[in-house]
């Protein structure tokens, strides 16, 4: 019986323990998603969208015409959740091919990733940060241009 007791004693302490570690304290700051975010998304959609740490940002979304959308956003972070406050439509240039963009919704998706969408049900881009966007291109371009260390393979004589 004491195994018993002392097992459920261990355990217990270990799951008050394992919770704290598991996510982070909730953060509210601005900074926590300003930046430069890019992404791809259906039907050859581009999206760039810049955060500043004030809350204010620009998006622009770019369709597979060639086409962009753009908007001046003003932000928040809400508990680690960004949230759209205002949108004010940039204005329209012919030459440029840029049309405003009246409204947009941006939400968390998995791990890192911030969906883009210009009506409830369909996003338009999932965008990740600038910065780890070209960290990865740049181990890509790395491993791409390495040579193999042996050519034989493994197992060859």
């Amino acid at each position: 019986m004491n195994w018993l007791r002392m097992s459920c004693v261990l355990f217990g302490g270990l799951l008050a323990t394992c919770g704290h570690a598991q996510s982070p304290p909730l953060d509210g700051s601005p900074g926590y998603f300003a930046g430069d975010w890019i992404g791809t998304g259906a039907r050859d959609n581009f999206c760039f969208m810049r955060l500043g740490a004030d809350g204010t940002g620009t998006v622009l979304a770019m369709g597979g015409s060639g086409d962009w959308l753009g908007a001046r956003i003003r932000w928040r972070n809400q508990r680690q959740n960004i949230v759209v406050v205002a949108v004010q439509p940039l204005p329209d240039d012919p030459h440029r091919r840029l049309a405003p963009l009246t409204q947009l919704t941006l939400s968390l998706g998995f791990g890192s990733t911030i969906h883009l969408m210009l009506d409830k049900d369909n996003p338009v881009c999932e965008l990740q940060r600038r910065a780890g966007v070209q960290r990865n291109v740049d181990i890509a371009e790395l491993l791409l241009s390495a040579p193999p260390n042996d050519a034989r393979g493994h197992g060859g004589k």
